[in-house]
């Protein structure tokens, strides 16, 4: 998928990503490390004019926004939240039907 093509999926994919770092600490570093290199994992597609931020902590909205002809994509990595249990999140992040989980808290 591109980033730029469809939105609903971009936002589901994002969300598992989100939900597997909330799991293990190893992916979470990793993600915000490399964020990049995690989306093209995950099978998101990135132009050349596109930078990944992951603000770690953060719960906006996620945001697409264009400078100096660069496309910055912010990724918002909330806390674990408290009221979901590790299965329901497990569950999301490896391609679980809880649609209700997939855009709560970073999306």
């Amino acid at each position: 998928m591109k980033l730029t093509e469809n939105w609903k999926s971009l936002e589901v994919a994002v969300s598992k990503l989100v939900a597997k770092a909330w799991m293990d600490d190893e992916f979470r570093k990793r993600f915000i490390s490399e964020p990049t290199e995690i989306l093209r994992e995950a099978g998101v597609f990135l132009e050349d004019c596109v930078k990944i931020v992951v603000n770690q902590g953060s719960t906006n909205t996620p945001m697409l926004q264009g400078a100096d002809g660069m496309t910055i994509y912010q990724i918002n990595l909330p806390s674990k939240p408290s009221d979901l249990s590790d299965e329901q999140i497990s569950a999301w992040s490896l391609g679980g039907v809880d649609v209700a989980l997939a855009c709560r808290s970073c999306c």
